[in-house]
């Protein structure tokens, strides 16, 4: 399979995922009132806008600056090159696990843009629940994080046909 048919699957994906990231962020931080959050249906869906210095659920919040710097700035850009490479060289990989490729890069890419330009943080903004049964505090690139870990193992899984036509070993 040719770099132009990966790249077809690929790069839509990601930048899907990107855009729709980069515009959620834009949009509600000129909306939303530091400190002020808004609910929907009856409080299921909370918009609470913070800016997180750590991963997901804030895991590494409390590690210094520099340790976290280098862990989720450089780290991630390293594992997300490394993940392209892969996803443009592996021998087989079905529609899906390109789609589930693209769609974490796209992700990672929203949220490392963020570290770069706000000194380290991550802008979260939706929490879901019910009661006291709640999420962490996400965003739309995280949502793609998601999305791409469950394309890309339910395309390992299912099989799905790999582009170009080559069955799977």
């Amino acid at each position: 399979m040719s770099i132009q048919d990966r790249l077809r699957w690929l790069v839509p994906s990601a930048l899907a995922w990107f855009v729709a990231d980069q515009a959620t962020k834009a949009w509600l931080k000129q909306v939303l009132t530091p400190g002020v959050d808004l609910t929907a249906l009856n409080g299921a869906i909370l918009v609470t806008p913070v800016n997180n210095p750590g991963a997901f659920l804030s895991i590494g919040a409390g590690l210094d600056d520099h340790a976290r710097g280098l862990v989720f700035t450089v780290g991630v850009a390293l594992v997300l090159a490394a993940l392209l490479a892969w996803s443009l060289r592996a021998k087989s990989l079905s529609r899906m696990e390109l789609l589930g490729a693209g769609s974490f890069l796209g992700g990672g890419l929203g949220n490392l843009l963020d570290r770069l330009v706000q000194g380290g943080t991550v802008f979260d903004f939706l929490n879901l629940g019910i009661g006291s049964v709640r999420t962490g505090i996400f965003n739309v690139a995280d949502v793609g994080l998601m999305v791409g870990v469950a394309l890309f193992v339910a395309g390992g899984l299912l099989g799905g046909g790999p582009v170009g036509g080559r069955r799977r070993i």
